[in-house]
């Protein structure tokens, strides 16, 4: 028999924990499934087992360091928590499946919270699957989980998450070899628009330039580049590219690491059939949602970077307002709390449209120039391969899995799906919105045969 819940909520990263510990102050019966080990998220991962060695990881920021507080909070609440659980389906009835430890277990909630998170852009220059080459999460995770990282690298790419890990990487005492940039030197007449409203946030914006101007001091760093690629046979050997006076430059270099930015992790929402709509600033996907976070379908909420890329500060508050907003739903008043949370969360958002228009992917980094670079990792298609595929008449991402199964692999579009929808959307001269996006389907996860099996012997909610 299914177990009840008052509150489902997926992910325990910032916005999850808030929510968590926003609902046992209205004693809901509350459940937590993530598919990390501890409590976290991308942004506070490892926190909690890092405490003890704050002295050994101080090369990590402030920023970082405050997730202690919110997640010893959150462990110390009434919800139940289940680490290593991995989602992979919720219905309209708002029942929840999911695997854990390999057996498959489903919950009934009265209202489910997605707190998924954020990926980072898929990145398709040529060379990005070679042996060698990471994405700068890829390489922070590697300081917050094991302290250890690899001497010599180059960094390429842009965005605040790009300077954050290289400061950190500087702090720790790798060696850097290399920061390529792809920020235009020169800022869009949009970005200076918002550059006033973010000015609420003028410590963030002071940091930035901090890091920006410690980078450019210290290390050998090219701005405005152009025509990224990674040269090697077997393993990453250099990264080639043009440079702000139009040269070919070449660095030699076995560690490269790219980042152009995040996107929300919308596989489970658009496999649960929430209606998203197309952002034109961040360039991706986002859920449907009102100022509550409640998503298309009612009593399912979508809270942080999963609603929209605002940071960590932000998804903090989404978590708190949608459960207020459940309280409210269930007669417990909180209206003016509510109204309190939206305006704190108002003011953490007030950066974020500068740095979207700041830091915008350049046309190269959204589609490689190079025809043999790999499209889709799953099925080792080229641009050429796609490319041929779309002329043949293709109208949509939904139709090409039919001529060369882009999209039908592991990741279910994840490393794709941006990248094929610009492709068609170049093709037809038309808008990536006008496009649409591939039509996701459950489960969003590999399933065994075994693991779903165990669902008909599914008596209690999973281990602790």
């Amino acid at each position: 028999m299914k177990k009840d819940f008052d509150l489902v909520i997926i992910g325990a990263g910032p916005a999850g924990m808030s929510a968590a510990i926003q609902a046992s102050k209205f004693d809901m019966k509350t459940l937590v499934l993530d598919d990390q080990l501890a409590v976290g998220g991308q942004v506070y991962r490892h926190i909690m087992q890092n405490s003890n060695k704050k002295k050994d990881l101080s090369f990590l920021d402030g920023d970082y360091w405050s997730g202690h507080n919110l997640a010893d909070k959150f462990l110390c609440s009434s919800i139940q928590f289940l680490p290593e659980s991995r989602v992979w389906q919720i219905t309209k009835n708002k029942e929840v499946f999911f695997t854990q430890k390999g057996k498959a277990h489903c919950v009934q909630a009265k209202s489910i919270l997605i707190a998924t998170g954020a990926m980072e852009r898929p990145m398709p220059v040529k060379g990005w699957t070679l042996p060698g080459v990471m994405t700068v999460g890829g390489a922070q995770i590697l300081l917050k989980t094991a302290c250890s990282g690899a001497d010599g690298a180059v960094f390429a790419g842009s965005g605040p998450l790009f300077y954050l890990t290289i400061q950190q990487y500087l702090r720790a005492g790798f060696e850097i070899k290399a920061v390529i940039d792809t920020r235009p030197k020169k800022m869009s007449l949009v970005a200076y628009i918002w550059a006033f409203p973010s000015l609420l946030q003028l410590r963030l914006l002071l940091k930035g330039i901090r890091w920006h101007s410690e980078i450019r001091k210290k290390l050998f760093y090219f701005s405005d580049v152009k025509s990224v690629r990674i040269i090697g046979k077997d393993v990453a050997e250099s990264l080639c590219f043009t440079d702000a006076e139009g040269r070919e430059q070449r660095i030699s270099a076995n560690h490269i690491f790219i980042h152009q930015g995040v996107i929300p992790n919308i596989n489970l929402t658009m496999a649960t059939e929430l209606k998203h709509r197309w952002c034109r600033r961040q360039l991706c996907w986002k859920p449907k949602i009102d100022m509550f976070g409640e998503s298309s379908i009612e009593g399912i909420f979508v809270v942080g970077d999963s609603m929209g890329i605002w940071g960590a500060e932000a998804a903090v508050f989404s978590g708190k307002i949608a459960i207020q907003r459940i309280a409210e739903k269930a007669k417990r008043s909180v209206a003016i709390k509510t109204l309190i949370s939206c305006l704190y969360r108002w003011r953490q958002l007030a950066i974020r449209p500068f740095l979207d228009y700041l830091f915008k992917p350049p046309e190269d980094w959204l589609v490689p120039e190079d025809d043999t670079a790999i499209i889709c990792r799953c099925e080792s298609l080229s641009k050429t391969d796609i490319s041929n595929a779309i002329k043949l008449g293709v109208s949509g991402p939904n139709q090409l899995k039919s001529f060369c199964r882009a999209g039908m692999g592991r990741c279910q579009g994840r490393l794709c799906g941006l990248t094929i929808q610009k492709m068609i959307a170049n093709h037809h001269g038309q808008s990536e919105e006008k496009i649409g996006y591939y039509r996701l389907r459950p489960p969003i996860r590999p399933l065994t045969v075994f693991e779903l099996a165990t669902l008909s012997n599914d008596d209690s909610t999973a281990e602790k």
